[in-house]
């Protein structure tokens, strides 16, 4: 999915979001939010570095760290120790496909997915006497 995102949105971007637009920090945010994807650090890093060769790696990390803290992209931790930067900060969830390793948006029905999130904290109560808070889906696919 390409979103129609120009140069001034990403600066409208970042500063609603808090963010001083440096150039790199403009070149970064759009590479990023131009499409809807779940990269990790590493790959963000060869992303900017195909557009920036002197960006530094500290640069990026820190940059993607800022970005996640104040809301401009989501976090998905799926593997103990692995986050991906997911550029849809939208009511969503994810599936994950176990041959490819391909991450996919999915959205419920409004209702449906209350329902589904009411049943699935109830559970989780009634299994540990812990609450859950804003929880997500991620549902793995596997088959051939």
């Amino acid at each position: 999915m390409v979103m129609d995102l120009s140069y001034q949105k990403t600066k409208e971007l970042l500063e609603s979001h808090g963010i001083r637009p440096t150039s790199q920090r403009l070149e970064m945010a759009h590479l990023l939010l131009e499409k809807h994807q779940h990269l990790f650090a590493e790959e963000v890093f060869h992303l900017v570095n195909t557009h920036f060769p002197h960006a530094s790696r500290a640069t990026i990390f820190n940059n993607l760290k800022l970005f996640a803290e104040k809301g401009l992209l989501g976090t998905l931790e799926l593997k103990s120790g692995v986050t991906h930067f997911d550029s849809n900060t939208g009511v969503h969830h994810h599936a994950l496909d176990e041959n490819s390793g391909e991450i996919i948006d999915i959205e419920l029905e409004k209702t449906l997915e209350e329902k589904v999130l009411s049943e699935l904290k109830e559970s989780y109560f009634q299994k540990t006497g812990k609450h859950l808070q804003n929880p997500k889906l991620v549902i793995t696919l596997r088959g051939k």
